[in-house]
């Protein structure tokens, strides 16, 4: 942990006591939960702590802070939209008023500005399909209402950001003549209005991403290690992740998909010294209610300035993917040669300046397709999921998919691959069903030979039912000629290097284990290096971006 984690890690256990005095349930999320499950610690960026609180539990805490005397320790409190003015935040922050983290869209409400914890509060949404997208239309506008510091919903596509910007507008007719508060208050009863036990599905509390989770995936929660310590998490956490990170939510990140947060961090100074300096210069009604103009002044002029970056986008794309096209096209049969020979660096980097356009962030962002020719589309698919990749086959698929014309015999193969992949995945990391795995092996064997993720599978059964040298050696001998086919895969390299473990190869061990952790991003097996040989790729992962 660096000082800001260790200042944070100090928060969330103040936090955990004082639920368990008062029998209040939470979880931890996002990528504190992440990091738990995976690792066991922090992810080496993380600058934040996130939790899960239900709606009854919240009110279960905010009645104990509001009526029992001495709950909160020295030098913290909790600020939430209702005790605090100018936080506009339907998340409420669990705050150390002795350091500082100014966020820009927070820097009014000055109580809100030190390190915090944020609880995200989940309600139950209603099952039936229309009633639910009313409700998520109404929390869209609810929290458009309630913040004036920036555009909550601005990664709606355009079609539905029309239709929100026009119920935003009327609404804010009507606040004007009825009042914030009585409008915001008819929202919330709305959105409270549907009770738990008649529901399977909670909605999280905030409008920039509407995240829904199935009930069941929380459960009775179970606890896992997170620095040392144990803490909560939902009973099904891996379906949660899931479902917010996608299939690939074992593997840790690189570059942007490390995020971290912009705001004045200082663990030293209380944010008081930092808030005094500008809030007592200010007329804080008025800067305010100049906030409210200007967002909606933003919001007026929104639509036509991401036109016109949807309109620059596509005019890249279309710049920029004759070339692109072309050379792909010219080079057809040497790509499916370049797959044959299992040259998959070579191919990654004749497709870069494709990929690269494609999940450019506005052409992400406003669905441009980017050309390919289906034959091209395929070797590239073919060279992710031979890489034990499908997840990222998948994304380029959908791509396709979202054309008119329909998809080729060998795509649809293709797609039949990627679902057999991804029911492996949720066998595997989700469930931890060996007879499931076992049952899909015998179902896809035949059909899909020599697939990394199948190969995968069956090492994680006989890793799991070894008891003996004999069976560790069948493994050693196993990973050898899986090996010599994908030379390149750090999880079977893991496997392998246990195997030698067990037959007493230590030294050799040793050196397959760093050879394994440096050749798979999988955090689920740097965890299993650490805890099997002690060596930890996390700490090196620290260390390397503390070095940038």
């Amino acid at each position: 942990m660096n000082d800001l984690q260790k200042n944070l890690f100090q928060l969330l256990t103040e936090i955990d006591d004082i639920c368990k005095k008062y029998d209040i349930e939470y979880y931890l999320a996002g990528g504190t939960a992440l990091g738990t499950v995976r690792n066991h610690c922090f992810l080496p960026w993380d600058d934040d702590i996130d939790l899960y609180i239900t709606r009854d539990n919240w009110n279960k805490l905010r009645h104990v802070l509001e009526t029992e005397e001495n709950v909160v320790p020295k030098g913290r409190s909790f600020i939430y939209n209702e005790n605090t003015e100018y936080y506009c935040n339907p998340i409420p922050r669990y705050v150390d008023n002795t350091t500082t983290a100014i966020y820009k869209s927070q820097a009014l409400a000055g109580k809100a500005c030190g390190q915090h914890i944020e609880l995200l509060i989940m309600d139950p949404i209603p099952n039936d399909e229309e009633e639910r997208k009313e409700y998520i239309k109404l929390l869209r506008l609810y929290t458009e209402l309630l913040s004036p510091y920036f555009i909550v919903n601005k990664n709606l596509p355009l079609n539905e950001w029309e239709k929100h910007y026009k119920l935003y507008k009327k609404y804010c007719k009507r606040v004007e003549k009825e009042g914030e508060k009585k409008v915001l208050k008819e929202l919330e009863d709305k959105l409270q209005t549907f009770k738990t036990e008649e529901c399977d599905t909670y909605c999280m509390r905030w409008g920039i991403n509407i995240l829904m989770y199935k009930k069941e995936y929380y459960g009775k929660g179970r606890v896992e290690v997170f620095e040392d310590k144990e803490f909560p998490v939902g009973e099904y956490a891996e379906k949660i992740f899931r479902v917010a990170y996608g299939d690939s939510w074992m593997y840790i990140p690189e570059g942007d998909g490390q995020i971290v947060h912009d705001a004045l961090q200082d663990i030293n100074v209380p944010f008081k010294e930092y808030t005094n300096r500008y809030l007592n210069k200010v007329n804080k009604e008025s800067v305010f209610e100049k906030f409210k103009r200007n967002k909606q002044n933003n919001t007026s002029v929104f639509y036509n300035h991401e036109k016109m970056n949807m309109l620059v986008a596509k005019a890249k794309v279309q710049i920029e993917s004759k070339k692109i096209y072309k050379d792909l096209k010219e080079k057809e049969d040497y790509l499916r040669l370049l797959l044959k020979n299992k040259d998959y660096k070579t191919l990654s980097y004749e497709f870069k300046e494709y990929c690269e356009l494609q999940f450019d962030e506005d052409v992400r962002k406003y669905k441009i397709i980017v050309p390919i020719s289906d034959k091209n589309l395929t070797t590239l698919l073919l060279n992710y999921i031979e890489q034990g990749k499908y997840y990222k086959a998948n994304k380029y698929l959908n791509i396709r998919k979202m054309q008119d014309k329909s998809i080729t015999e060998e795509l649809i193969k293709i797609e039949n691959m990627i679902k057999s992949c991804r029911e492996l995945s949720i066998a595997r990391y989700d469930e931890k069903d060996k007879e499931l795995v076992q049952s899909l092996i015998n179902k896809y064997e035949n059909k899909y030979p020599n697939l990394l993720d199948i190969y995968r599978s069956k090492l994680w059964i006989e890793e799991d039912n070894a008891k003996c040298i004999e069976d560790y050696k069948k493994i050693d001998n196993s990973c050898d000629k899986i090996l010599e086919m994908y030379p390149f895969d750090g999880e079977v390299m893991a496997i392998q290097a246990k195997a030698k473990l067990e037959c007493n190869n230590r030294e050799e061990a040793i050196e397959l284990y760093k050879k394994a952790i440096n050749n798979t991003r999988n955090g689920l097996i740097w965890q299993k290096v650490q805890y099997e040989i002690g060596i930890s790729r996390i700490d090196i992962e620290r260390d390397l971006i503390e070095g940038l």
